[in-house]
């Protein structure tokens, strides 16, 4: 089978859509078919070959402001019709709404090939939506707006539309309830998480002082959607307490030079907060350093199924989460600690927790591993596979009844005449 799919976020930028998709790419190469990924073109990222044999187009496309990465390109993408020939796709796969995707599943349509989306990024989230607004009132006026003029005329082109949370599928179905839609976790290699030893040192980024049972870490992207405010704030009010605690925060975002100025307002020293930057997967994973740790934590309310807490899930790191649906899927009583959201004393509260009593953190950190097969992208990869070949079926017998009715309908014009 060949498999187009349609990105409208990519390299130079880094995030959990584009590493689920590269892990499925993967996985679907190494069972025998071919992957397209169509990405908007930027002068960092040139490659026409990426990982295990996935080739790249490279979309025309303009920077925006809007959101990093986010850019504009053509509707009507013409040229993308040759390509989808020229491979001879059989099925479109589309990460998110915007206009990249969007003429690539209007140029699937026009050639009647099947569309699966999946809704990867919740941008209809007051937190996405004020990167363009600049106003937290008008932001959450407008999320109605982002169903209305995004989200519904984009579905319009999609048959079948998946979601890694069973919440956000019982989301979509309020909005989109003649609409085929399907859960499917995201996945990642869990052969990376099952050896005990480190395939590569612990960053050089990353103090000594910071890898032990009295650190907490973040990784992610470092964006203001992230509510990375509120887990410098809820960290803060546990120095008063514990005075060992340390805080590793991973990644990079548009948000990372106000969050130091923010640590520094706060009192907190590099001795206390270590901003990393980016760390590559790789060398995170490999390093085992999660393993060393005391907890993952993250404040957010915008996740979707975040990759970087299935990683410390699989890692064996015990995780603390605000109580909010999409990341209670993940994250229960017995893998980690949930804290009221947007709550900073509770959150302090929950941290202190996780970090004083190193037995039930060992107890949470076996627990959070053992359901680490849920995850396997090589299954999850098997049910993809699935959905693609039951549209691909559907759209040529849909196409044999065209061709029937086209024949039948000759005929009797024929007669007629």
């Amino acid at each position: 089978m060949n498999i187009a799919f349609g990105f409208d976020i990519f390299y130079p930028e880094t995030n959990g859509v584009i590493t689920a998709s590269i892990n499925l790419a993967t996985n679907l190469i190494n069972m025998g078919h071919n992957v397209y990924f169509f990405v908007p073109n930027d002068k960092g990222f040139t490659e026409d070959t990426i990982e295990n044999g996935i080739k790249v187009i490279h979309v025309p496309a303009i920077n925006t402001f809007v959101y990093p990465g986010i850019k504009l390109s053509p509707y009507h993408s013409r040229f993308l019709l040759k390509y989808l020939l020229e491979f001879k796709i059989d099925v479109v796969h589309t990460t998110s709404t915007w206009l990249v995707c969007l003429a690539l599943a209007h140029a699937a349509k026009r050639l009647g090939l099947p569309v699966v989306s999946t809704h990867h990024t919740l941008i209809d989230n007051p937190d996405y939506i004020q990167y363009a607004l600049k106003n937290r009132k008008l932001s959450v006026a407008a999320q109605h707006v982002v169903w209305t003029t995004m989200f519904s005329p984009f579905y319009k082109w999609v048959d079948v539309i998946t979601a890694p949370s069973n919440n956000t599928c019982r989301q979509l179905r309020k909005h989109l309830p003649s609409t085929d839609i399907r859960f499917i976790s995201n996945g990642i290699d869990i052969s990376r998480f099952q050896s005990r030893e480190a395939a590569c040192p612990i960053p050089r980024c990353i103090p000594e002082t910071f890898v032990n049972r009295n650190a907490l870490v973040y990784v992610g992207r470092q964006g203001y959607e992230k509510s990375i405010d509120v887990l410098l704030k809820g960290f803060s009010i546990l120095k008063e307490r514990m005075r060992e605690a340390r805080l590793l925060v991973v990644g990079k975002g548009p948000a990372a030079e106000e969050l130091k100025e923010l640590a520094k307002a706060l009192g907190l020293t590099e001795d206390d907060v270590c901003f990393t930057g980016l760390i590559p997967n790789a060398e995170l994973i490999g390093s085992l350093v999660l393993t060393k740790l005391g907890a993952f934590v993250s404040a957010s309310l915008t996740e979707n199924q975040a990759m970087t807490i299935i990683e410390a899930l699989c890692s064996g790191c015990p995780v603390i989460v605000p109580d909010q649906a999409n990341m209670t899927d993940l994250v229960t009583d017995e893998s980690g600690w949930i804290f009221i959201p947007k709550d900073e004393r509770d959150l302090a509260v929950k941290m202190y927790d996780a970090l004083s009593d190193k037995e039930n953190q060992r107890r949470k950190g076996l627990a959070a591993k053992q359901n680490i097969n849920r995850f396997d992208g090589v299954q999850i990869s098997k049910q993809f596979l699935k959905l693609y070949e039951e549209f691909v079926e559907k759209h040529a017998a849909k196409r044999e009844r065209l061709e029937d009715y086209s024949d039948s309908y000759q005929r009797h014009s024929l007669y007629s005449d």
